[in-house]
């Protein structure tokens, strides 16, 4: 029974995923840009902590964490470079 949610779970988030994909390659402006990127990184982690539960293991953890890092050092840059034209 749990192995058919998280095989829903999976399905849903990898779906939701493609969604943004497509946002993200044909988006109107940068801004519809940088949210599905949001989306997807957002999904990938969901899925490596969903990994990392039915693995039971706490490494994935740490790259999930790790990621959420980088991505939101990674957003913060992009929109600094949006607004000002230059990044330092």
């Amino acid at each position: 029974m749990v192995d058919t949610f998280f095989k829903l779970v999976t399905a849903g988030l990898v779906a939701i995923a493609l969604i943004a994909m497509y946002r993200a390659l044909v988006g109107p402006s940068a801004i519809d840009r940088i949210i599905a990127i949001n989306i997807i990184t957002t999904e990938i982690v969901m899925l490596l902590l969903i990994y990392a539960f039915v693995k039971n293991s706490v490494h994935y953890v740490d790259v999930a964490l790790v990621f959420v890092l980088g991505t939101f050092i990674a957003t913060l840059c992009i929109l600094k470079l949006l607004r000002e034209g230059k990044l330092i």
